[in-house]
């Protein structure tokens, strides 16, 4: 019940800003563009996709199926949201786009190459989360890759996040002011949750180099410090400097 309540809350949510969401891409949001940007980029990076087929868990306003289609248009891609609102945004194509959980959507592939979960585990408890592995562990064609993202726990921001609850209740508007849950997770527990399920992480991209509440409140001061922490800090330090991380792992 306290998932279903979760899920709903978050759909909502994500309908009602659904209108203005693609506009987080575009260059007057210079945080959101930045770290949109920056994931995009991390999440596709050195793959060959032409011929291959896709699953974009929670693909809101199309940006992964935009960006994959401009480079490699025989993808054979298929999104998901629970978002009906968002989805009705993209530009996917109909009979590509599927609305609901991954528990009670209908997809008509039993595999996929590429499964991408981008912003997605946020919102997921863990519970939810070890779901979401399993269904992946399922559905991962041989030799696959899942490309999954998180909001990391182990970084400064969300210390700074956590200190900064106490404000919430004048928090008017996006994500930290909601009412439902948000979670973060910690990269050795993620290892964890992947090997479960037969797949073996092979690599891991530190993104979003900015700190909460700076990045919204100074965006573009933010981006040009998140731009140099990424190019010249120590790799050893980027855990605790990166806001988010996206984990690579494959079907042996």
């Amino acid at each position: 019940m306290r998932l279903l309540e979760q899920s709903v809350r978050v759909a909502a949510y994500f309908d009602q800003i659904s209108g203005s969401y693609s506009d987080r891409y575009g260059d007057r949001n210079p945080f959101h563009s930045y770290f949109f940007g920056q994931r995009l980029k991390a999440a596709t990076a050195g793959f060959a996709f032409d011929g291959r087929s896709v699953l974009d868990i929670g693909a809101g306003t199309g940006a992964l199926y935009d960006e994959l289609i401009r480079r490699h248009p025989t993808i054979d891609y298929f999104a998901c949201d629970i978002s009906a609102e968002m989805l009705a945004q993209r530009a996917i194509p109909a009979d590509r786009a599927f609305v609901g959980r991954l528990s009670n959507v209908s997809l008509p592939r039993d595999r996929f190459d590429f499964i991408y979960s981008l912003g997605v585990t946020t919102y997921q408890d863990p519970a939810e989360l070890a779901d979401t592995w399993r269904f992946i562990g399922a559905r991962l064609e041989p030799g696959g890759t899942a490309v999954i993202s998180f909001t990391n726990r182990g970084s400064l921001d969300h210390v700074m996040r956590t200190a900064m609850r106490i404000v919430k209740p004048v928090v008017k508007k996006g994500v930290f002011a909601q009412s439902f849950a948000t979670y973060a997770y910690r990269l050795a527990g993620i290892e964890d949750m992947a090997r479960a399920v037969g797949l073996r992480m092979t690599r891991v991209a530190f993104l979003n180099q900015t700190f909460s509440p700076f990045n919204t409140l100074m965006p573009k001061p933010s981006v040009t410090l998140a731009r140099m922490i990424e190019q010249h800090a120590p790799a050893t330090m980027l855990p605790l400097l990166s806001a988010d991380f996206i984990v690579f792992a494959e079907r042996p």
